[in-house]
């Protein structure tokens, strides 16, 4: 047995890097946040302005951080499947399993970032009433970070559990870095405001999934999975878009009534990607047991015939 010093130690190099680079991931947003605050103010921008579209990127990031959620814990439940495999020199199931929690992320992701964004509006105003709308035209301009961001808490995941956690902490340095460098360009040279925020929160988001893809490819050999894992949602949320919008804005445009209109826009969008993702995909009984609530889902589809 080894000493206990030992032990603490080597729990303390294993554990170091992944709370760094945690804390580097979520000190972007406040970093990101002050320099707004701060530069815009000696733009002279009307210190009401300034906290009143403080508070929307706070509607922003709170309506956002919803999905990703979701879409961040049944996939990362695989991360341990992926050490193990590696740890046998088993890169080919290595893969496999990673595969299996991008596709599990992407399902949610993605059509996440597209609900988000075609109904926008209604969403932000049924949880934030007094919204001035400017956190509506963040979620349309922002929405993709859902997925960017899904793709990195996977990487970030894999890459700790084949035991390469300084990797992400690095990334994530370089990836700040350039983030408050194009912040600082940003708010000096346009009067985009706070929607600077979320143009620098994409391009901090690019760069991660940018290098934690490389990074899993020298190690791993690891193809990111585009026409399995992301192209069938992808697809699949272009009708979903369609129902939703067309039932919320038609239903709208009669009675006036946000959550009378946006509860079935939101049940007839699920069900129109549900449908459409399986069409298009075909997955097994396997896979679709592997999404949360899968039984159910598999049942659903089942009884009307979309799978056999």
């Amino acid at each position: 047995l080894q000493p206990y010093g030992e032990v603490m130690k080597t729990i303390i190099i294993i554990v170091m890097p992944i709370i760094l680079s945690a804390f580097i991931y979520n000190v972007n947003a406040f970093i990101n946040s002050y320099m707004y605050s701060s530069i815009m103010g000696l733009r002279g921008m009307n210190k009401n302005l300034l906290q009143v579209n403080y508070a929307e990127y706070g509607y922003f990031m709170t309506l956002i951080n919803i999905p990703l959620t979701l879409a961040s814990t049944a996939p990362t439940s695989m991360i341990p499947e992926v050490s193990a495999h590696y740890a046998k020199n088993d890169i080919k199931m290595a893969n496999s399993k990673t595969v299996s929690a991008t596709w599990i992320s992407m399902i949610i992701s993605i059509p996440a970032a597209f609900g988000l964004c075609v109904l926008a509006g209604p969403i932000t105003r049924l949880i934030f009433p007094d919204t001035n709308n400017v956190a509506a035209e963040l979620l349309i301009l922002g929405g993709i970070t859902v997925i960017l961001n899904g793709n990195s808490n996977i990487s970030n995941g894999v890459l700790q559990g084949i035991g390469k956690p300084h990797i992400p902490m690095y990334n994530a340095a370089i990836a700040l870095v350039a983030d408050v460098i194009l912040m600082a360009i940003l708010l000096f040279t346009n009067n985009l405001g706070v929607y600077n925020i979320v143009i620098a929160m994409i391009f901090y988001s690019v760069i991660m999934c940018v290098l934690n893809d490389r990074a899993m490819k020298k190690y791993m050999n690891f193809k990111n999975p585009w026409k399995e894992a992301y192209l069938p949602p992808l697809l699949a949320s272009i009708p979903m878009v369609i129902v939703a919008g067309v039932v919320y804005y038609g239903l709208y445009f009669i009675i006036r009534r946000n959550l009378i209109c946006l509860l079935p826009a939101v049940f007839l969008g699920a069900f129109a990607y549900l449908f459409s993702y399986i069409a298009i995909r075909q997955p097994s009984k396997e896979e679709i047991y592997e999404l949360p609530m899968g039984v159910r889902i598999y049942n659903l589809v089942r009884k009307f015939g979309i799978i056999k």
